[in-house]
């Protein structure tokens, strides 16, 4: 039982972090808990001590509904008082059943004397709509006149002077979007401070939009790179994350119709949940059933909020209504199947879904929490949903990426062990090779022989039958002195040649060939030591990554004609003082690319990436208590390497 609680402990505190976050956002970027400040039975009074913030006009507008009113026609017959916010259609003020209509807003506003400049930040109204401000029109966005009728939309900051009484009527006409009217409550202050709120709440949105495209063009480059299906999903997430927020910077700067942007702004949400379910089902490897059914569901209502908005204009409150809950109903059941198959995930040993499970966890107490605290709209950033959309992928992002580094490690280690593999089976050919080599010459000199023998045969038959002379002596000496020569000079031994161990001789035989072969002279003086240092496998790696460089840094110089140096390896080693030391030496160009004390690769392919071999040799080293030393000189580069003897 104690053990359990405490397993659930980083659950619990990943619940109340997600819902202290998101009552902070309700007390501190809430336009309705942002100032006690607002309009009673459609009047404001302010101060000066009041003008130190913007105000949200929020409560007790007044409404004239079915008439668009001008400041000649002001007022209205018929009234009520109506709280932004509250209400998103027309219909909803209980006189007519259509969404949509006309209606007059009205608002008066007592000012401190002494003119001064003031400034109303007019969110999108919709659809069209005509702000006369003390009997003046102040601003216009499309044509709500019903014969002439233009819908279109624009955030919009007015700039005014004024002092005492001042006047705010506002016309709207909606025909054609799902929304109706002032839906979203305007910020009313001096110009200065509803300037500088306008453009601190535009140049987040312009952040995350940035952090948005980048982070796409990232996974973009990883996914074609790597190959892989999952980094390029989530770079359509992320350039989901730059667009959907795009659209409020696009509408502060331009006015545009309502078809066909608020569609594609809706469509894009939900193609984001879309592609979010899927790869959720891949990182979490979800049952066949459960990825078909969710995929499924998900990319019908993706298509169904698309169309949605698309043809908003024909559709009626009833299916206005069901869509709502429609809506309601998917965010629960995409929450708690996250929820579920993260948790399943996990069960199975799965740590890749264990930040998805933390990150469910808090999107699910956001859901909560916009259930709870309705009456929510940001003043700088992110409605909870949001948020809770943006930790979901966050996750999304981190397992990824977490894949990514694991996979391109692998990758590097595929490609070294590649490498080592070839230049093994280029050793064993050599080997052969050779071997073949003096095989064909042994066997040229066993014929060879024979014919030797005859010589040496008839010498001794000449010194039966005739009396020994110096001369005769002399000649058979010279004789044999010289098949004694030709017979050393042939015998070139494979093995043991270099040291006593056959692996690392082999190793140093196939260097010798390649540095012959490439015009390097090559010198060894190579010995063992009495002890084991290291298995011959990770002595062979340590041997075979600096000579390769060497041979790699020979071949950079000039032909020894044109520059008249010699291009020149030198490897030795000797045992002193309970320690072993290796020292290989080589000419080269003088050319050093260091990093942070670290040495760049210079080979075509790896010109951006820290020496493999070099590090190689450092971590096995290091396995084994040792060190390594680098001394790269004018013309010589030289590489150290202590071990110490057990």
């Amino acid at each position: 039982m104690a053990v359990n609680l405490r397993k659930s402990i980083p659950y619990l505190l990943t619940l109340l972090a997600a819902s202290f976050f998101c009552i902070g956002l309700y007390l501190w970027n809430n336009k309705y808990t942002y100032n006690d400040l607002q309009p009673r039975s459609g009047q404001l009074f302010v101060t000066e001590a009041d003008l130190s913030a913007p105000t949200f006009l929020i409560h007790d507008w007044e409404f004239y509904p079915d008439v668009l009113l001008t400041p000649d026609t002001y007022p209205g017959e018929y009234m009520v008082y109506n709280d932004i916010g509250e209400r998103t259609r027309f219909d909803g003020l209980g006189t007519r059943t259509t969404p949509h209509g006309c209606g007059s807003y009205a608002l008066h506003i007592y000012l401190p004397e002494g003119t001064k400049a003031y400034g109303l930040e007019l969110p999108e109204i919709y659809s069209a709509y005509k702000l006369y401000i003390n009997g003046r029109l102040a601003a216009s966005v499309g044509n709500p006149q019903p014969d002439a009728y233009r819908p279109a939309t624009r955030s919009k900051m007015v700039a005014f002077e004024a002092e005492g009484q001042t006047n705010i009527l506002l016309a709207v006409s909606d025909y054609s979007h799902f929304y109706s009217g002032l839906v979203y409550p305007p910020a009313f202050g001096t110009f200065s401070k509803v300037e500088s709120l306008h453009h601190i709440r535009l140049a987040f949105t312009l952040i995350s939009c940035t952090v948005g495209l980048l982070f796409s063009v990232f996974y973009v480059y990883f996914g074609v790179r790597m190959k892989k299906r999952e980094p390029l999903l989530f770079a359509a997430v992320c350039f989901l994350m730059f667009v959907t927020p795009l659209f409020p910077v696009i509408h502060c700067l331009w006015e545009l119709p309502i078809f066909p942007w608020y569609a594609l702004e809706l469509f894009c949400i939900y193609l984001m949940m879309f592609l979010v379910i899927i790869l959720h089902n891949r990182i979490c490897d979800a049952g066949y059933y459960c990825r078909r059914i969710s995929t499924a569901l998900s990319a019908v209502f993706c298509l169904l909020a698309g169309c949605y908005g698309f043809f908003s204009e024909y559709l009626t409150v009833p299916v206005m209504q069901l869509f709502s809950r429609c809506l309601f109903v998917y965010k629960l059941a995409f929450a708690a199947y996250l929820l579920m198959t993260a948790g399943t995930s996990l069960k199975r040993l799965n740590n890749a879904s264990k930040p998805l499970f933390f990150a469910t966890i808090a999107y699910a107490a956001i859901f909560i929490w916009d259930r709870i605290l309705p009456t929510y709209e940001p003043i700088l950033f992110g409605w909870f949903m949001d948020w809770g959309s943006l930790i979901i992928i966050c996750a999304i992002g981190y397992t990824l990426w977490h894949d990514l580094v694991n996979a391109y490690i692998n990758k590097l280690a595929f490609e070294e062990e590649n490498h080592q593999f070839k230049k093994q089976l280029a050793m064993q050919e050599i080997y052969h090779r050779e071997l073949n080599s003096q095989l064909e010459e042994r066997r040229k000199m066993t014929h060879d022989f024979r014919q030797q023998l005859y010589t040496i045969s008839g010498f001794v038959e000449q010194l039966q039958h005739t009396p020994a002379t110096d001369s005769s002596i002399k000649e058979l000496q010279s004789y044999l002195d010289t098949l004694t020569t030709h017979t050393t000079t042939h015998s070139n031994m494979i093995a043991g040649a270099f040291s006593e161990n056959t692996a690392v001789d082999v190793l140093l035989q196939y260097y010798y060939f390649c540095a012959k072969e490439h015009d390097i002279h090559m010198d060894i003086r190579f010995c063992m030591p009495r002890q084991q240092v290291m298995p011959d496998v990770e002595l062979c790696s340590v041997l075979g990554n600096l000579l390769e460089n060497a041979v790699d840094a020979c071949n950079r110089m000039p032909a020894a004609k044109e520059s008249g140096a010699e291009k020149s390896i030198t490897i030795s080693s000797h045992e002193t003082d309970g320690q072993w030391f290796i020292m290989v030496e080589n000419t080269y160009d003088g050319i050093v690319i260091q990093k942070h004390n670290r040495f760049l690769s210079r080979k075509e392919t790896d010109t951006k990436r820290f020496g493999i071999g070099l590090e190689s040799v450092k971590d096995i080293t290091q396995k084994y208590g040792g060190s390594m030393d680098i001394y790269p000189k004018e013309t010589i580069f030289r590489v150290g390497i202590t071990l110490p003897l057990k």
